[in-house]
């Protein structure tokens, strides 16, 4: 079925016992206008391949620009909306999924809230499955199951090959600039400027993509930079805690105490 830019197919579920199932299939052609709005816990799964062109996706707090040789995966654990670029609008191919096989793939896979997959070529696999819903009937369930299993498997492969993709757009760019700004006073407001969040909101990010707090973090980039001007350098204590950011060296020596359980002169002293 055709319908305005889109080639559809919906599917009666002739197996709705079966553990996956497929609601819709279909090819988004180009169309600049396109835009799909989707509320929290929708309960789709919704997998995509995008053939040509560029798109947007924001799923939760977070922000992807897949194009050509993308895949993205949306899972019904947030409010997503995605659309075409305005100048390059993508065609993509996609289906719509449910049921508890789907779950069980993504949690077994460790695939759960891993959203975008950069340049991950699985045209042929996506056209494939596509073939099978585009003329669906009672004995597709199983064939299907079987093309989305080795689609859901190529994507761990691909995550193991990929760990930096792993992290949200919003998490690299904060650690970036904490790794850049360690010297510096850096308060949540400034991160939440940088990334047009909440400060909430990048407390979440931030805790998800480096289980860690943006101030711990911080607090770890100083110690170990303490540590090895303390290791590697003839810098006195107090051009050190200058270095370093801190109001004086006595303020520097009782925070590196409590964060190593010696003072910064007898740490020199026992572990030069």
């Amino acid at each position: 079925m055709k319908t305005g830019k889109e080639t559809i197919y919906v599917h009666p579920l002739y197996q709705s016992d079966f553990p996956l199932r497929l609601y819709m299939t279909g090819i988004t052609h180009p169309d600049a206008d396109y835009h799909i709005r989707r509320p929290e816990k929708n309960g789709l799964y919704v997998l995509e391949y995008v053939i040509s062109g560029k798109g947007h996706v924001r799923f939760g707090d977070s922000m992807f620009s897949p194009v050509a040789g993308d895949v993205y995966f949306l899972q019904p654990h947030a409010a997503v909306n995605y659309y075409s670029d305005s100048k390059d609008p993508w065609e993509k191919i996609w289906f719509n999924l449910g049921g508890p096989l789907i779950k069980s793939l993504c949690s077994g896979y460790g695939l759960d809230g891993l959203i975008y997959y950069h340049d991950c070529p699985l045209q042929e696999l996506f056209f494939r499955a596509f073939e099978i819903g585009k003329t669906w009937n009672k004995e597709s369930c199983h064939q299907f199951a079987f093309h989305i299993h080795q689609i859901i498997a190529a994507l761990y492969d691909w995550k193991n090959q990929h760990p930096e993709y792993q992290k949200t757009p919003e998490g690299i760019c904060l650690k970036e600039y904490l790794d850049r700004h360690w010297q510096e006073k850096v308060s949540l407001q400034d991160l939440a400027k940088l990334i047009g969040k909440s400060q909430v909101q990048v407390l979440r990010i931030f805790q998800r993509d480096w289980a860690d707090t943006p101030n711990n973090y911080l607090q770890k980039l100083r110690l170990n930079s303490a540590r090895q001007y303390l290791d590697n350098t003839i810098l006195s204590v107090k051009e050190i805690s200058m270095m370093l950011g801190f109001q004086d060296e006595f303020y520097f020596s009782n925070w590196f105490k409590l964060k190593s359980g010696v003072s910064p002169s007898l740490y020199r002293e026992k572990f030069r």
